[in-house]
């Protein structure tokens, strides 16, 4: 059985969008998905915060976590977000798995049924 996929949008940076991406990708990767967030707007400077300072608690260090110890999830940055939010390369490099522009975010979604947005 081909494993299942789950896309997650996060273009928000409060603690409840943060905490209810983080719980989402947890749980989908805990049962074996193979998870993609996509990181835009001002969430893109939230989770390279959490990266940074290892933060612990909060949505924000609960999606940091995740992508650190399940195999199948992906932190992904949106490119122009990235320049919009004055992310540097460097902290985009340690923080996310990979930066993209929307051709490849299109692609990398294309026939996932499991989307959610925060």
């Amino acid at each position: 059985m081909p494993q299942a996929r789950v896309a997650i949008f996060l273009s928000h940076d409060d603690p409840v969008a943060l905490r209810l991406a983080g719980s989402c990708a947890a749980t989908a990767a805990a049962r074996g998905d193979r998870v993609d967030v996509f990181a835009f707007g001002p969430a893109l400077p939230a989770l390279v915060e959490a990266a940074a300072h290892g933060e612990r608690e909060g949505g924000a260090a609960l999606l940091v976590e995740t992508r650190a110890s399940a195999e199948g999830c992906r932190l992904l940055a949106c490119s122009a977000s990235l320049v919009e939010q004055k992310v540097s390369p460097d902290a985009a490099e340690t923080t996310f798995d990979a930066v993209v522009g929307w051709p490849t975010v299109m692609e990398w979604s294309r026939g996932v049924v499991d989307r959610f947005f925060f």
